[in-house]
C-alpha cells in the first residue's frame, strides 16, 4: 500500500517541476512583452511543458481522490482537497487559454497575461498542497 500511496505525490511533485519550468519559458515572454526586453520565446517548449505538466497536475487531482477513498477511508485532507479543487478550474482555464494562445498566435498582451497570472495562481496553490501533502503523507503512510 505505501509503494500505491507513494506514486501520486511523486507523480505530482514532477508535473509541478515542470509547471516551474514552463512558468519560466513564459516569463521570458513577459519580459518581452510587458518588460521591453528582447529575449527568445521557446514557444513549442513552454506550450509541452505547460500541457504536460497541467494535465499531469489535474490526473494527479483524480487519482488523489481515488487514493483518499480506496486506501485512506477519507482521513482529515480537508486543507488539501480545498486547494485541489481550487486548482481544478484554474488548471483546466490554463490548459485551454494555453491551447488557444498556441492555436492563434498573433500579437496579444492581455490573455496571455491573464494566462500568465492564473498559471502562477496555480503555482502558489501547488507550493501550498506540497506542504500540505508532506503532512498527510507523514501522518496517513509513514504513520508518524
Amino acid at each position: 500500500m505505501t509503494l500505491i500511496l507513494s506514486i501520486h505525490p511523486l507523480a505530482q511533485l514532477g508535473a509541478i517541476l515542470l509547471a516551474f519550468y514552463a512558468a519560466y519559458l513564459g516569463f521570458q515572454r513577459t519580459r518581452s512583452l510587458h518588460l521591453g526586453k528582447s529575449v527568445k520565446f521557446l514557444r513549442e517548449r513552454h506550450a509541452i511543458a505547460g500541457s504536460i505538466g497541467l494535465i499531469s497536475m489535474l490526473g494527479g487531482i483524480a487519482a488523489g481522490v481515488i487514493m483518499v477513498n480506496r486506501y485512506l477511508l477519507s482521513p482529515d485532507m480537508d486543507l488539501h482537497k480545498a486547494v485541489a479543487m481550487l486548482l481544478l478550474p484554474l488548471g483546466l482555464f490554463g490548459i485551454f487559454s494555453g491551447l488557444f494562445l498556441y492555436l492563434n498566435p498573433k500579437p496579444r498582451k492581455i490573455l496571455p497575461a491573464i494566462h500568465g497570472i492564473n498559471n502562477l495562481m496555480i503555482l502558489v496553490l501547488a507550493l501550498v498542497q506540497i506542504v500540505t501533502g508532506v503532512m498527510a503523507y507523514l501522518r496517513y503512510v509513514l504513520k508518524l
